[in-house]
């Protein structure tokens, strides 16, 4: 899947992730990106879409008990007193149908036992809620652990989870949860709100090197177990998304982890797979995970919204899309996202259920502004000349089939914030000002047809992680359309959890493409704020001040109008610097075999209700 998406996540897969946004994608999509970085959703990345696509738990979709909707996104309580109903805070209307356009219709079990397998191209890079950042460490993790809230995916209103309800003080600064009755985790020792407060502190841990340790030191002055059931979080400021998009990460069990060094965490026993030791609170649990082959997952009898039908859940890893659309095909596989050139076939299937929707991922490059790792990309004219050098229209057409949207702004479709007719700087495709805009910045053609400038020719690298098609077929036109303006452009591919690193920690890279995952909610600033290069998803070292400041005002008013003008004018200084372009917005291209049942694909969260999925006997 792809990294880059939480709020985020990444997505890696090769229709459809991201960075989780706060992982480089969001918990439910099936994303028309193929794999990325993830960062929705508050939490874990479970992707919304599909393993290998390309665009990013209660029974069926509830409200908190005794809460309502709760607070709902982008609301703080005007009293001390858990929020009931929504809010226009967040436009979309209780009981509206999911994002992905279909409403969610739970059928009893007819039958229980068996298994499902998804299949990916990118294989998990850890299973710990507190590290993850990609698509494919999501899924997993969705699976089997739980966060406070989760987001319902018929509202996009924050819904109970590991709490029961919550309550938010009149000033916007106090979170108080009260867990459930009757959750353990999968090895039977009750969950208690020292575990909440132990997860908390090691995300807000520099030395985990968590991507959502930024974020959260900016929003979290404390976290209290104020007794065994309840958790309160103060906060440093107001923070409109605080429910949706810091409510959601999987907790983990405090006397498991309480011994191990923080800076070791990502190689503990817990991290990389232990059968006993690798526990949470969710519908599955941990087996075996044999490396760039498959992950297995067992149901866990126990689960507090009940015990799954399913009796395992399988991630296949596979060597790219191709072989997922085959393996959908022969029924190898029941679960999975596929490439836009594939779907005329796979809708002649009969085993086959194919679904496109929209979602909140999208497929963007990033150019590297580290001036000690690379000067290329230091003038903004250069940036802003090689984005006006791309036919976006025709890559919607040759690569998507017109299963995606040339992005206009960084919002996405889907969100309350998107606003493209306000959006000053569209980027339509213009050689000609390229070319001016390279002239005017002092880099001419040479004999050889590539520009240079003081005796350095404009020639770098672009990385993509391999067996993502699409990613792939980017880059290659990248190289092709560049050319055309005297830019030599060499396109590298690696391996996903390579690449990952070279993206998110050494940020040895010129430019890279791959996906990224939104939050529901519209704050970017896992990626547009100065403070993310370091614990956020800013792998590119980007900074203006101006666009810091917006962003720390829209996340300190609850006033939906105030806040989508000041993402309107975020959007256009952003666009105006160019760090990062966005090139689409993907749907998601999901595929489920048809012995499947309640398995729902959606721009939200596609794990939500794990424990009702069931398969034909």
């Amino acid at each position: 899947m792809n990294p880059l998406e939480e709020r985020g996540r990444l997505i890696g897969k090769a229709s459809r992730v991201v960075l989780t946004r706060r992982s480089l994608v969001t918990r439910s999509a099936l994303a028309a990106a193929a794999l990325g970085l993830t960062a929705a959703c508050g939490g874990s990345s479970s992707s919304n879409t599909p393993a290998g696509t390309s665009a990013a738990g209660t029974s069926a979709p509830t409200t908190s008990s005794g809460a309502g909707a709760a607070s709902p996104a982008g609301t703080a309580g005007a009293t001390t007193t858990t929020v009931a109903t929504p809010s226009a805070a967040s436009p979309v209307a209780s009981g509206s149908p999911a994002p992905g356009g279909q409403k969610l219709n739970v059928e009893p079990a007819q039958h229980k036992g068996g298994q499902l397998i998804e299949g990916t191209f990118a294989d998990a890079k850890t299973l710990n809620s507190v590290l993850e950042s990609d698509t494919s460490s999501g899924r997993v993790i969705d699976l089997m652990f739980n966060g406070l809230v989760l987001v319902d995916p018929t509202t996009v209103q924050p819904a109970a989870d590991l709490a029961t309800k919550w309550d938010i003080s009149g000033d916007g600064l106090t979170y108080t949860f009260t867990l459930g009755d009757g959750i353990n985790f999968q090895d039977g020792q009750a969950l208690s709100s020292a575990d909440v407060k132990f997860t908390y502190d090691l995300l807000m841990n520099k030395a985990t090197n968590s991507p959502r340790t930024s974020e959260l030191t900016d929003r979290v002055k404390t976290v209290d177990a104020k007794d065994p059931k309840t958790v309160v979080f103060t906060l440093n400021h107001p923070t409109a998304p605080f429910l949706v998009s810091n409510a959601g990460y999987g907790i983990l069990p405090q006397h498991i982890l309480k011994d191990v060094d923080p800076a070791g965490l990502a190689q503990s026993d817990f991290s990389t797979g232990k059968k006993g030791v690798t526990i949470g609170t969710g519908p599955f649990q941990f087996d075996e995970w044999v490396k760039d082959d498959h992950m297995t997952l067992v149901k866990y009898d126990g689960y507090f919204k009940g015990a799954p039908n399913l009796d395992k859940y399988i991630y296949k890893v596979v060597p790219n899309q191709t072989v997922i659309s085959a393996q959908l095909k022969t029924g190898e596989i029941d679960f999975g996202g596929i490439q836009p050139a594939d779907l005329q076939g796979m809708q002649s299937q009969s085993n086959v259920n194919v679904v496109a929707y929209d979602t909140f991922s999208f497929t963007f490059y990033a150019y590297q502004l580290d001036a000690s790792k690379s000067d290329l990309f230091q003038d903004k004219g250069v940036r802003q000349a090689l984005f006006y050098a791309l036919d976006r229209k025709a890559m919607v057409d040759a690569i998507y089939f017109g299963q995606a949207v040339v992005a206009i702004g960084t919002e996405p479709t889907l969100s309350w914030a998107y606003a493209p007719d306000q959006i000053t700087l569209k980027y339509d495709y213009d050689v000609d000002k390229a070319n001016q805009l390279l002239d005017q910045a002092g880099w001419a053609k040479g004999s050889d047809g590539i520009r240079a400038k003081n005796g350095k020719k404009l020639s770098f690298s672009v990385w993509t992680n391999a067996g993502n098609e699409v990613r792939e077929q980017f880059v290659t036109i990248f190289q092709q359309q560049w050319k055309k303006i005297g830019v030599d452009a060499k396109p590298q591919t690696q391996e996903w959890n390579a690449f990952l690193d070279r993206i998110t920690s050494s940020h040895d890279f010129e430019i890279f493409l791959v996906g990224f995952q939104w939050d529901v909610d519209p704050d970017q600033s896992t990626m547009w704020s100065s403070d993310a290069y370091n614990g956020g998803f800013n792998m590119n070292k980007y900074s203006n001040p101006q666009v810091d400041k917006i962003l720390k005002d829209a996340l300190e008013t609850s006033d939906v109008s105030k806040r989508k003008q000041l993402y309107i004018q975020m959007q256009n200084l952003v666009l105006d610097d160019l760090p990062s372009p966005i090139l689409v917005f993907p749907k998601a291209l999901a595929v489920l075999n048809k012995r499947v049942h309640n398995l729902f694909p959606n721009a939200v969260s596609v794990t939500f209700n794990a424990h009702q999925w069931w398969v034909n006997g």
